[in-house]
């Protein structure tokens, strides 16, 4: 098919010297931190070749650190907060070319702020409510040209504002319930241009859409002040799935195409909630049939499995019964590359390793055994960037360490050993930026730091 041919395209490049991840490269970016401690960086995000994260040096606090994808260093990229404590900013999100974040100076609160990586350029965008209380904005999502929160000014309550990037271009964009008190804003998420979000009030809980572009919103669904709404996953251009629990404790996958009379349930999988809803194409894909928390019978049948939906009850299936029985396999860490899903599941005889799917049961297949035995290598972490996967597992003699695939089934190779000696380097948060991979690792001497593996040609890699 078309995924294997594209896979093979990709054996066939590494293989004549395009370039590729190069595992034995990746080196530290920077000890922010000397000593064991580490920075404790987080969340990656790319902006224009760029790789933003928080981080403490033990000096200024933690505050917002940038690295350009082309060297090994990092540089702070303004002490918006001066002293140990910092202005910890958080909920970084990158619209256009510029990353927007919250941030505490420590004289106007936790405020929206804006950078180009430029101790110059980093500002803020509006003191919504002047004084060291903030406005705390939260829920940042970018819908167009627009960015999307929610935000307490101290005379509305909390509410949904959005913002161009300046002061004069942020505005209330919807008051849902007029004076100080407010609703409980949740799930903002872009869908094809608008926005989908959740409001919960004292006697009902409601899924909006507000289009960008005329400023309308609408009611989608309304439930009663018990209900659970959430995981808001769009699919295809006219598709958004969520999950609604009516207070039993159980939840069912529900559909809308933007109107109320297209938003309807598709399916009820007895335990626990479903769970990793992740598009691909017109459909989404979850985990569900799992025993419940607290040990409420799942599907008896199969357990925890792979499911599918296109949007309709015909179109909502089990993918694949991967472990027969009810513990079912359990599948997590639900990755899309190249028009396959990817994921980590665990059949009864390997253990926990790496599986793909094209949808079809016949087409859902063990991409590689790493860990041979009843444990498996146990696989997370998951991230595709440029028709790789990147992820982290566990084995024999190198602990947790990182790993990368084509996708191909035998197509799996490891980067270097971090953590020496069957320590683990715990990998996580992989992104594309430039010419290298940047992720989050950890290593006995210098703590938890940002690294990064270059992409390179197979002869400059020293592969055959």
């Amino acid at each position: 098919g078309e995924a294997a041919a594209a896979m093979e395209e990709r054996v066939d490049a590494a293989a004549s010297g395009g370039a590729q991840p190069c595992g034995p490269s990746a080196r530290p970016v920077g000890d922010l931190r000397p000593g064991a401690e580490g920075s404790a960086p987080e969340k990656l995000v790319e902006v224009d070749g760029r790789v933003f994260y928080g981080a403490d040096d033990g000096v200024a606090g933690n505050e917002l650190w940038v690295t350009d994808g082309s060297s090994t260093d990092s540089r702070r990229v303004k002490d918006l907060r001066p002293g140990a404590y910092g202005s910890t900013p958080r909920f970084l999100t990158r619209m256009g070319g510029r990353l927007f974040f919250v941030a505490d100076d420590g004289v106007n609160g936790p405020e929206l702020w804006s950078t180009d990586g430029t101790e110059g350029g980093t500002v803020l965008v509006a003191d919504l409510r002047p004084g060291a209380q903030g406005s705390a904005p939260d829920g940042l999502t970018v819908v167009g040209a627009r960015l999307y929160f929610t935000a307490d000014d101290g005379v509305h309550g909390r509410e949904l504002w959005s913002t161009d990037g300046t002061a004069k271009g942020t505005q209330l964009t919807q008051e849902f319930a007029p004076g100080p008190n407010s609703l409980f804003l949740d799930d903002l998420t872009e869908w094809n241009g608008r926005l989908a979000l959740v409001a919960y009030g004292d006697d009902s809980v409601t899924l909006w859409v507000h289009e960008a572009r005329t400023g309308a919103s609408r009611v989608l669904f309304r439930g009663p002040a018990w209900t659970v709404l959430f995981a808001l996953t769009p699919a295809g251009s006219d598709r958004l799935f969520f999950l609604v629990d009516p207070g039993l404790g159980e939840a069912d996958l529900w559909v809308t195409r933007g109107q109320p009379l297209t938003t309807f349930p598709l399916v009820h999988v007895p335990g626990d909630y479903p769970s990793e809803l992740t598009p691909l194409g017109t459909s989404v894909y979850f985990m569900a049939g799992a025993e419940g928390f607290f040990g409420e019978p799942g599907d008896l049948l199969h357990g925890g499995e792979l499911w599918k939906s296109d949007g309709t009850r015909m179109g909502t299936r089990l993918v694949k019964d991967v472990r027969p029985g009810p513990m079912g396999s359990q599948p997590s860490g639900l990755t899309v590359m190249g028009g396959r899903l990817y994921f980590a599941a665990e059949d009864g005889v390997h253990g926990r390793e790496l599986w793909s799917t094209d949808g079809t049961a016949q087409g859902t297949v063990l991409v590689q055994d790493l860990e041979p035995g009843p444990v498996g290598s146990a696989p997370t972490a998951f991230a595709e960037a440029d028709g790789w996967l990147f992820f982290s597992a566990t084995t024999a003699g190198r602990g947790r360490e990182a790993w990368y695939s084509n996708g191909a089934p035998g197509h799996v190779d490891p980067m270097r050993d971090i953590a020496p000696a069957g320590l683990s380097a715990n990998p996580r948060g992989f992104v594309r930026a430039g010419s290298h991979v940047f992720f989050l690792a950890t290593d006995p001497v210098q703590g938890e730091e940002p690294w990064a593996l270059p992409f390179l040609p197979a002869a400059r890699c020293g592969r055959p």
